[in-house]
C-alpha cells in the first residue's frame, strides 16, 4: 500500500526513513510472539532475546533486494547501538529478533526488534522523511528514537 507525505502527521523532520544498519547481523528467528495485540514493546534486550527463537549467525541485511525488514529495513525498539546480547557456542552475538517470517500463504501477526547499528562511534546516521540527514546518539531517550519511527503518532520530537 503506498502513502503519500500527507499522512505523516508527525512531520517530515520528525520522523525516520531510513537508518544505518550492519551487514551479516545475527538473528533469532521465528520466536515467540507477545501474548495479545497491541502488547507494549519490550522495555529491554534480555525481553527480546527470552522469546528465543532459531539462531542464524549472519542472516539479517544480506539480501537488501528482497524488501523484508530484516533485510533492508529497521525497527525503533530501542535507540541506536543496543546491544540484543544472544550465547551460541560460548560466543556472544548482537542479533535482530522475528517472531515470523513473511508468507504470501500463511500470513500472521510478526513481531520484530531490528536495530539501528553502525561502525561510527557513540550513534548512527538517520535519514529523516524531509530528506535531511542527522547523527543520532546511541544515548538518545528511548522513547524519543521511538517517536521518531512512527508517521502519525502525535509524538513531539524535539532535539534529538
Amino acid at each position: 500500500m503506498g502513502h503519500n507525505f500527507s499522512v505523516i502527521t508527525d512531520g517530515l523532520s520528525n520522523t525516520i526513513g531510513a537508518a544505518e544498519v550492519k551487514t551479516f547481523t545475527a538473528a533469532l528467528l521465528d520466536g515467540g510472539s507477545p501474548a495479545a495485540s497491541n502488547t507494549p514493546p519490550p522495555s529491554t534486550p534480555a525481553e527480546v532475546v527470552a522469546y528465543g527463537g532459531t539462531f542464524d549467525p549472519d542472516y539479517c541485511h544480506t539480501q537488501w533486494v528482497t524488501g523484508r525488514t530484516l533485510q533492508s529495513g529497521l525497527t525503533c525498539t530501542f535507540p541506536p547501538n543496543t546491544v540484543l546480547p544472544f550465547v551460541s557456542g560460548g560466543k556472544t552475538y548482537d542479533v535482530d529478533f522475528t517472531s515470523a517470517r513473511v508468507s504470501s500463504t500463511a500470513p500472521v501477526q510478526t513481531y520484530r526488534v531490528v536495530t539501528a547499528r553502525s561502525y561510527h562511534s557513540g550513534g548512527v546516521n538517520v535519514l529523516l522523511m524531509d530528506g535531511s540527514v542527522r547523527f543520532v546518539s546511541s544515548s538518545v531517550d528511548q522513547n524519543l528514537w521511538r517517536g521518531l519511527g512512527t508517521r502519525s503518532g502525535g509524538e513531539v520530537s524535539g532535539e534529538f
